[in-house]
């Protein structure tokens, strides 16, 4: 009863530092629209009235395209109930949902020999659970359960929305940012600059602060990561009662190397259970997931 508690107090901790993190990046991303603005056309209030609207459609698309384009980016398909192994990942998933009391989220599976899984989707009803055939063909049956639970609690703490927007976001503010500095080369900026000393600092500080945005946006979505993957780690253990099947996993995926390059894009990384293109060692405040040896020792200190 006491871990179940503890773990409750861990996802409302969690929602809450969510809801604060989503307010900062909301409050970042005005500010590049009204630095934007100033810098363009030396006004706040017209990059207001423009840049608003512009950044909820652009959003409104990516949050509605994004499963499409996470399954696109991953190269990932649908499983094949007429093979052993991804039959058997479909009934796992079935079987987590269950324990889980959530919706059965789709299976799909990367063609790759990484042990690996990701989970997406904007809510429950729609999730995803994607894993790749080397995990199905060198996992045992307890850390392939292991793997599952952990995607599975991704979408019981709701960390595929927040994701999902957040990535939105990133990547919002770094199109503005592109767009200011393409504007620049070519002469378009700086026109609100020409009107004094006052509005040259201004346009300074615009400056600097659309430079650093992708910078802090992209730092706050990869603190994100980090300690969400320690929480689903937790709430996986405890779904299947069995921290040893996920600890046991983290050891293979630590120690397997294939000779192939890893399939799929660099911009779902995040979204693996392990980065596929960088195996985290030590801590680091660009690393997209917490130390491995950590999460193992964290997973059998439970």
């Amino acid at each position: 009863m006491e871990k179940q508690i503890l773990m409750e107090d861990q996802i409302r901790r969690n929602k809450h530092l969510t809801v604060l993190i989503c307010t900062f990046m909301a409050l970042l991303l005005l500010s590049v629209i009204f630095a934007v603005g100033y810098i363009l056309v030396g006004s706040w209030l017209i990059g207001l009235i423009f840049g608003i609207p512009i950044v909820i459609v652009y959003i409104s698309i990516t949050y509605s395209f994004s499963i499409q384009t996470v399954l696109s980016a991953a190269k990932a398909r649908p499983a094949n109930p007429n093979v052993r192994e991804e039959k058997l990942f479909i009934y796992k998933v079935e079987e987590m949902a269950i324990s889980a009391g959530l919706p059965t989220p789709k299976a799909y599976v990367q063609d790759s020999e990484y042990i690996n899984a990701f989970a997406t989707g904007k809510r429950p009803e729609d999730s995803i659970i994607c894993i790749t055939t080397g995990a199905l063909r060198k996992l045992k049956p307890d850390e392939l359960e292991g793997v599952i639970s952990h995607e599975m609690s991704h979408i019981a703490n709701h960390d595929i929305l927040i994701s999902t927007v957040t990535i939105a976001v990133v990547g919002t503010i770094s199109l503005l940012a592109e767009i200011l500095f393409y504007s620049m080369f070519w002469g378009g900026a700086g026109r609100g600059g020409r009107r004094g000393e006052g509005n040259a600092i201004l346009i300074a500080i615009a400056i600097l602060l659309v430079i650093l945005a992708p910078i802090f946006s992209r730092l706050v979505y990869l603190m994100i990561s980090r300690k969400r993957e320690y929480l689903a780690d937790a709430n996986g253990a405890y779904l299947t009662r069995n921290p040893e099947g996920l600890a046991k996993a983290l050891e293979r995926i630590k120690e397997d190397h294939p000779t192939t390059k890893p399939k799929g894009s660099r911009t779902v990384a995040p979204l693996y259970i392990a980065n596929p293109f960088r195996r985290q060692t030590v801590e680091s405040i660009w690393s997209t997931h917490p130390p491995i040896d950590e999460r193992i020792r964290r997973l059998r200190s439970m």
